[in-house]
């Protein structure tokens, strides 16, 4: 089932992949198999563009496997990675950043580039948000996790650095 949507997904027959895993969601009995089938729809919706539902299915797996499982657990993590982009992408910055932050507690996993992609992400999103509401100080203290981030995952070479120390010197000409 989870295959086939899939499938159907990569066809860009988002509707038809929802649709499939709606109709074995509402058959579904078992917990797990529920929050397998919620994962996969959640994110059938974030890639189709249905970033509300995709965000209420994200937090309702993150928060029904942080009751079974640590925080740290990399399903939780991805699902409030998820949650946050959704709530970033339907415009609700506050919320997105409550998420963000929420993710960004948890070091990744550094054999897990993914897990350490998603982070740094995080963070340069966290950075843009507070910069993007003019909150230019708690930007540059973002963007200053950040740039620690890249030297430790990336090293001192990263190229994102410059460009990071460039968003620094802009943003301290703005605070001074």
């Amino acid at each position: 089932m989870v295959d086939r949507a899939a499938k159907l997904a990569g066809e860009g027959q988002f509707a038809q992949a929802a649709d499939l895993l709606s109709e074995s969601l509402g058959r579904a009995d078992d917990d797990i198999i529920v929050e397998d089938l919620s994962l996969a729809l959640a994110h059938v919706h974030y890639l189709g563009g249905y970033f509300r539902a995709a965000a209420t299915l994200f937090e309702r797996v993150g928060a029904a496997r942080d009751g079974r499982y640590d925080a740290a657990d990399a399903t939780i993590q991805e699902c409030r990675y998820y949650a946050a982009q959704c709530r970033m992408e339907i415009g609700e910055s506050t919320a997105a950043l409550a998420a963000f932050g929420s993710f960004v507690r948890w070091e990744p996993d550094v054999h897990d580039e993914g897990a350490v992609d998603r982070h740094l992400d995080a963070l340069a999103q966290m950075m843009r948000l507070e910069a993007g509401a003019e909150r230019f100080q708690q930007a540059q203290a973002a963007a200053i996790v950040l740039r620690d981030a890249l030297r430790r995952y990336r090293g001192p070479e990263a190229p994102d650095l410059d460009e990071i120390d460039g968003f620094l010197a802009r943003l301290r000409r703005l605070t001074d």
